[in-house]
């Protein structure tokens, strides 16, 4: 028979025509980007355009680098910085890339700096990324994946501290506030995500990839119970990731690689995804069915108070994107349950199948974002080799073209960094945080 999936929830057709009309609104919303950014092309994953219209300073004097800086950072009575498509891939689980968010000579000054700080000694070495597949490879940090971390880049001493504090850093605000509207997650835009950290984003930084360094397939963000026993600790938690290439003009993405690959869903989603107002994060789907034709974004409630557990697995009925309206009831999927060890035993789709979920016609659909890894399957993943997507997956690898801007939902999308072939590949990169839920009631600190 066929399988319907959650019954009492409404079917979202996908709307090939209103997609379209998007598309059409979108060149007249790029007038946006020509006003604040001094860019006039738009690419997301949902909308590709391309008009190849970039904007360039007609003089490389220091006077025009000066005025053309100052210009990207007027807030006053602005539009929005970005276009609706742009919102909405990033609430669909989706990658969004817009190029030429900086100006060249913007791009060209950040990637001084960078450079300099890195010859300077003040990067450090980031053991998440690898160069090598032989365990007897010795470690070489210029050919590793090193980061300019955040106490380096809030000091006021080195480098180019105009440029990252008060242009780069008030850029970065401007589009952490117009995110906070656009995608209805104000607690970006407030708290301590705001003001503890560093000038424009709770977490940024200078990113050097060595000739040969990638990184494996991961996703940035995870539920708080995902992370063991000190996962309720951080005040704050990951909500956008977000990229900016800093590379040369003459970069090839072909003979030079360093793509970022993400492993987007299909299928559209029901609702927006990452988290729910209440602080509730996303850590798996009900994938799409003939009778349910969307993937369904699957929540975490950890503040049940039952002698069963104090977790349970729950969608929502809403067929809503952009989240604007008031969230639906959360529909349970699976009872009770402690989430030690179910949320980290290897092979965890099956056992969540077996163990938590009692609707036949749901079990077989749920699957985490990413399960818990064995021992195995890390040493396997351990080599540069691309990582295939899964059936229910499309790769997508954007390349690490200067001046671009990559945004998307830390908690929902897996990705990867591919090697950069022959040369350094440069960034600024960050995540927008907002600030945790507090922590339930069975929590108790270490």
């Amino acid at each position: 028979g066929e399988d319907h999936g959650v019954q009492h929830l409404p079917r979202m057709a996908h709307n090939n025509a209103h997609i379209r009309r998007k598309e059409r609104c979108a060149a007249t919303r790029r007038v946006c980007l020509l006003l604040v950014f001094g860019s006039s092309l738009f690419w997301s994953s949902n909308a590709f355009q391309s008009n190849r219209q970039c904007f360039a300073p007609t003089t490389t004097s220091r006077r025009n680098r000066t005025v053309l800086s100052e210009s990207l950072l007027s807030s006053d009575s602005r539009p929005n910085i970005l276009t609706d498509a742009v919102y909405d891939t990033i609430l669909s689980g989706r990658i969004a890339v817009i190029p030429n968010f900086l100006p060249k000579n913007v791009v060209a000054d950040l990637r001084s700096d960078a450079t300099n700080l890195y010859r300077s000694g003040h990067f450090s070495a980031d053991a998440l990324a690898a160069y090598g597949t032989e365990s007897s490879t010795k470690f070489d940090p210029t050919k590793d994946r090193t980061v300019l971390k955040l106490d380096q880049w809030k000091r006021t001493d080195i480098g180019n501290v105009r440029l990252r504090h008060e242009t780069f850093g008030t850029i970065m605000k401007n589009l952490r506030t117009d995110l906070a509207k656009q995608l209805n997650r104000p607690a970006l835009d407030r708290g301590i995500s705001t003001t503890a950290y560093g000038n424009g984003s709770t977490e940024i930084s200078y990113t050097r990839f060595g000739p040969g360094a990638f990184l494996k397939r991961h996703i940035d963000e995870h539920h708080e119970e995902l992370k063991g026993k000190r996962g309720w600790e951080k005040p704050t938690r990951r909500s956008v990731s977000w990229l900016v290439y800093l590379n040369e003009d003459d970069w090839d993405p072909e003979l030079h690689g360093g793509s970022i690959r993400s492993f987007q869903r299909r299928f559209p989603p029901s609702t927006h995804v990452g988290a729910q107002s209440n602080g509730d994060l996303q850590i798996g789907w009900l994938r799409a069915t003939s009778g349910d034709q969307v993937e369904r974004p699957v929540f975490l409630d950890a503040r049940i108070v039952n002698d069963n557990g104090n977790c349970a697995m729950y969608t929502v009925a809403s067929n809503n994107i952009r989240g604007k309206t008031q969230e639906d009831a959360p529909q349970y999927i699976s009872h009770n349950f402690h989430p030690d060890p179910v949320l980290f035993m290897s092979g965890g789709d099956f056992f969540a199948r077996r163990l938590l979920i009692d609707n036949p016609a749901l079990a077989p659909r749920f699957h985490f974002l990413e399960p818990p890894k064995s021992a195995a399957t890390k040493l396997l993943g351990s080599t540069a080799t691309p990582s295939d997507p899964n059936d229910d997956e499309e790769a997508m690898n954007i390349p690490p073209l200067g001046g671009t801007l990559v945004l998307f939902d830390s908690v929902s999308l897996p990705h990867e960094v591919l090697p950069a072939n022959g040369r350094e590949r440069w960034a600024t990169s960050g995540w927008f945080h907002e600030d945790q839920q507090p922590p339930p009631l069975h929590y108790h600190p270490i």
